[in-house]
């Protein structure tokens, strides 16, 4: 069986995106701030400071969309060799899973969404969701973990959905 290794911290955005993320962002701060001083101290009475909760909201969005794009996150990736199943992979605080092969009884697969349910021997299941990937990987996850599962001689069922 071939191995697949994925590392998912490549990055996604390039360095001038980024910087154009941060000057909008940026750009929309000062705006709201020039907005909540516009009567006060500039004396122009037609702007309401309410107003600048747009603006606030939308540098806001657009900050929290460059941090996450910005922060550096080490160690994501998709394992699936001979002996076992590893990853790391998620948005916030990602955890460590490994499962490996001699511990795993069979595999559902869910055909509209992209998660597939792991039955372990003793009767436990996790749910491996590839939907925080990008498209395009997660089919080629998925076919992986299918064909290896296939060689391994486990029972994969595929079904439209799977149950919570």
């Amino acid at each position: 069986m071939e191995n697949l290794h994925y590392n998912l911290s490549e990055e996604e955005f390039s360095k001038s995106r980024k910087i154009l993320l941060w000057i909008f962002a940026a750009l929309f701060f000062f705006g709201g701030v020039y907005v909540v001083l516009a009567k006060p101290v500039f004396g122009i009475l037609k702007i309401n400071p309410t107003l600048s909760l747009a603006p606030f909201g939308i540098s806001f969005l657009v900050g929290s969309i460059a941090a996450l794009a910005t922060i550096k996150r080490k160690d994501l990736y998709f394992l699936i060799d001979d002996e076992k199943i590893e990853f790391r992979y998620g948005l916030i605080k990602p955890k460590k899973y490994s499962f490996p092969w001699n511990s795993i009884n069979k595999m559902i697969m869910s055909q509209k969404e992209r998660k597939v349910k792991v039955v372990f021997t003793d009767g436990s299941t996790h749910v491996i969701d590839l939907s925080y990937i990008q498209r395009k990987k997660s089919s080629i996850i998925r076919k992986h973990l299918y064909h290896a599962t296939r060689e391994k001689n486990l029972v994969v069922e595929k079904v439209m959905h799977l149950k919570k």
